[in-house]
């Protein structure tokens, strides 16, 4: 080759890098519009919002916690990392919670280059473009990233500890290893049932032992120390409160006739055609076949050329069937629906392999391949049109429609209609006879918009956070009275009645108000 040619080809293979950054800050740069997509109107803030709100508060005034939110299981906490991500952001953003969930989605975006790497390393840039377009349209990671709660973090961790065990078997960067042992920590302080990852891990160590035989000593006790560091808050309140931890989770080991193989297997089949939705082909029909013939694609191309890479994403995708083999799974998926949060970076496996098909495919028909990505592509639009304007979907969240666009339309209204008058305010709460929700939005809102706070007049669990003036009796209360009655899945409907018949001794109904799925009422005395 002369120096004339090796110089053009020198040009050349800058050019394709030039592309390859390029196009991966346009497709970053569609991730975050994709995020925005109706911001901040689409922003969930209910109960578990603004109990961590309270939180991050609470330390950035000084009280330092240990233990993070509750989990679904009695004795069980999740990390308390989470809040201390946080408090920053609450108080650089003046308590708002516009400013924390635009954070949110900010961070959900950066999986893009995660993603980028990870699948550069397994197979090319080639695939790893398509992969990150798959990312960043997709619909369940943009539920995702507008989900204002801690499972959303697990998608980057989950990211960084896959691509960690990636560097290592396939680019022989032992240095990974401190990166898999970190994302693991991360993982487990932001979702503690993640703990689960930990059988992926081992399985992918055994199926590649030979490599991870000659990771050096001093590797692996600098990973240890960061999976310590990345643990370390768990460990000591594990100390400081007696093991509540170690408690808890010996009490999950104990048998329940509910669990069985049927429940288990028939939970993951619907969770992972659900996951074919929300990623792949939207609310079209035929998800059951589309997964069956993705399953059975990939078994015929473990014999292929990629068999490693492969087995590595199949560990991956159906580690997932831990999560349901410990909780047991569910009788009827369609009617007790199983929420995602232990799917939260799962589902990024099943894109890296249809990433991965979509290439092999271009080379043998480029109409083909497009025809799929720009099917995914606008199933995924479809959806995030029709369901993002609404926040999240009830996969994330039990209670729909808590939707802060209204509620601060919400408080607009009673504020214009008591015109600067003292009032006393009452809700149907979920959950019940907590005020939390509201406090926090009379304290951000109401009070730095329209100079003072309410009164609750209604009965409020003690214990809980919240900073309103609580006085369950009628005497002495202001004139001016509102309830309001939040979005009702997830309320018995007895509860809303009997609290309504009770509020009827004293008060009648002057006018009610529907505001999105919330319903004011304005009340007077007799």
């Amino acid at each position: 080759m002369n120096k004339q040619s090796f110089s053009m080809s020198k040009q050349s293979l800058k050019f394709i890098g030039i592309n390859y950054k390029f196009l991966l800050s346009l497709i970053f740069l569609l991730a975050l519009f994709l995020r925005f997509l109706y911001f901040p109107d689409n922003i969930y803030f209910g109960y578990d919002q603004a109990r961590d709100a309270f939180a991050a508060l609470e330390i950035l005034h000084g009280d330092l916690k240990l233990i993070g939110p509750t989990t679904a299981f009695e004795g069980l906490h999740h990390g308390v990392l989470y809040y201390y991500i946080l408090a920053p952001l609450y108080g650089l953003g003046n308590m708002s919670p516009e400013f924390t969930a635009g954070v949110w989605r900010f961070f959900n975006a950066l999986g893009v280059f995660l993603i980028f790497l990870l699948t550069k390393t397994l197979f090319n840039k080639k695939t790893a473009l398509v992969a990150t377009l798959l990312y960043a349209v997709s619909f369940e990671q943009t539920q995702f990233s507008i989900f204002l709660h801690h499972p959303s973090l697990v998608v980057l961790s989950m990211l960084v500890m896959y691509l960690g065990l990636a560097l290592i078997i396939f680019s022989k960067k032992n240095f990974g290893l401190t990166l898999v042992f970190l994302g693991l920590g991360c993982s487990i302080q932001f979702e503690f049932p993640l703990l689960y990852l930990v059988i992926p891990l081992l399985a992918i160590i055994a199926t590649f032992y030979k490599t991870f035989i000659k990771i050096p000593k001093k590797t692996i006790l600098l990973s240890g120390l960061v999976f310590t560091l990345s643990v370390s808050t768990f460990i000591l309140a594990e100390i400081k409160y007696n093991f509540p931890t170690l408690h808890g989770l010996l009490a999950l080991t104990q048998f329940n006739p509910d669990k069985n193989i049927f429940n288990i297997l028939g939970t993951f089949i619907y969770t992972a055609g659900r996951m074919v939705s929300v990623n792949l082909i939207g609310n079209w029909p035929l998800i059951l076949a589309t997964l069956m013939l993705l399953i059975a694609v990939y078994i015929f191309l473990l014999r292929k050329k990629y068999r490693p890479q492969l087995l590595f994403l199949g560990i991956w995708f159906f580690s997932l069937i831990t999560t349901f083999v410990v909780n047991g799974g569910v009788a009827d998926p369609q009617r007790n629906i199983p929420l995602f949060y232990p799917n939260a970076g799962v589902s990024v496996s099943l894109l890296i392999f249809v990433a991965f098909l979509i290439w092999k495919i271009s080379e043998k028909s480029r109409i083909i391949s497009l025809s799929l990505l720009v099917f995914i592509i606008f199933a995924n639009l479809e959806m995030i049109k029709t369901f993002n304007p609404q926040g999240t979907i009830p996969e994330f969240n039990v209670q729909q429609g808590m939707i802060l666009g209204d509620q601060k339309k919400v408080l607009d209204f009673i504020y214009s209609d008591a015109i600067g008058q003292p009032f006393a305010v009452k809700a149907v709460t979920m959950p019940f006879f907590i005020n939390t929700t509201w406090s926090y939005l009379f304290e951000w809102y109401g009070k730095s918009r329209y100079g003072y706070v309410p009164i609750w007049n209604g009965k409020n669990a003690l214990g809980y956070s919240g900073n309103l003036k609580v006085q369950e009796a009628q005497e002495g209360l202001p004139s001016k009275r509102y309830v309001i009655i939040e979005p009702t899945r997830g309320i018995a409907p007895y509860l809303i009645e009997d609290y309504l018949k009770e509020e009827g001794y004293f008060t009648n109904i002057i006018e009610e108000k529907n505001i999105g799925l919330f319903i004011v009422q304005k009340r007077e005395k007799f």
